[in-house]
């Protein structure tokens, strides 16, 4: 099943919060329906058109929002009083600032399913069943494959990655992201940045590609990357093994997607995921990557995104 046309937005709006940050919400699809709640990666990424497309538009009360920091939020980069119980708390805000009374289908890739878990631990009640891509719990150890394990297959960008490092390149990157010198900052943003996006390329349908060119860096690349090496400094706000112990009382239908050579969140972790997870279902996808947007992760999210709505549709008689 393709993803659905572009469309646009039946309005956008800047919701405050009560603590300095102004939160981008977008809303398409059809006002009414279900809500489906989109929470994008990172951390310190952000939503973009294609994102409105997983979704039936007929069906769907379909809402994006940029996280605190990120997007088209602001303040642009702001750190301050941006941790995962903010973004909890913003889910709840956005809900009842637009009505939905609902329950909701939470959709997350990557840092999104982090969040949508955390989420559906503390409000799943609230939820209809979370949609879940490439998988990543906050740990340590996903860090460190991220940052250390990815030199095995990408030994030229990790050699670039580690510039003057110290073994703490999270450590190393926040403190350069985030200099008074702003040449200083956005070298270290341009670093960062590229090994993530050479890493995303691997296991990929470009993963011939892995020269990146030297770019200027903009203000808001440099944004994105002090919001998520602050999320990864303090290790995105979760306990050790918080979100698997968790997952383990939520009961609400899970459906996880992942790819099977995505090499920014391996496999093992989606596994380790679905085990606990009472009611989830499990569709690796054996040669696909990490991003959403490659062709055979695509096709399985549209694919179990029309499944669910005609579980949806049974449920709700419509």
């Amino acid at each position: 099943m393709p993803i659905y046309p572009e469309i646009k937005p039946n309005f956008s709006e800047l919701i405050d919060t009560d603590d300095g940050h102004r939160i981008y919400v977008e809303r398409s699809g059809r006002e009414g329906g279900i809500p489906v709640i989109f929470l994008h990666g990172g951390p310190g990424s952000s939503t973009n058109a294609n994102h409105r497309r997983y979704f039936d538009p007929e069906f769907f009360d379909i809402v994006l929002f940029d996280q605190r920091g990120c997007g088209q939020s602001l303040p642009k980069g702001a750190t301050n009083n941006n941790t995962t119980s903010h973004l909890i708390q913003d889910i709840n805000l956005i809900r009842n600032t637009l009505g939905l009374n609902q329950k909701a289908v939470i959709f997350g890739g990557s840092w999104g399913s982090a969040l949508a878990l955390a989420y559906a631990a503390q409000y799943g009640e609230s939820i209809a069943a979370l949609v879940l891509r490439g998988i990543f719990l906050g740990s340590s150890e996903e860090v460190l494959w991220f940052t250390n394990g990815l030199k095995r297959f990408m030994p030229e960008a990790h050699n670039q990655l580690m510039w003057d490092a110290s073994d703490d390149l999270v450590g190393h990157y926040y403190d350069r992201v985030n200099a008074k010198d702003i040449a200083v900052a956005k070298e270290a943003c341009r670093r960062w940045l590229d090994y993530e996006i050479q890493s995303m390329m691997l296991g990929s349908e470009i993963a011939d590609q892995t020269k990146v060119e030297r770019r200027e860096v903009t203000n808001a690349e440099l944004a994105r990357a002090r919001v998520q090496l602050h999320y990864l400094k303090h290790s995105c706000f979760f306990e050790k093994d918080e979100l698997l112990q968790k997952a383990a009382f939520i009961s609400k239908p899970a459906i996880i997607v992942q790819g099977g050579m995505d090499m920014i969140c391996p496999p093992i972790t989606a596994y380790r995921l679905h085990e606990t997870l009472p009611n989830s279902k499990l569709n690796l996808i054996p040669s696909g990557g990490h991003g959403s947007w490659q062709s055979k992760i695509a096709d399985a999210l549209s694919d179990e995104m029309e499944l669910l709505k005609k579980s949806l549709q049974a449920n709700h008689g419509n």
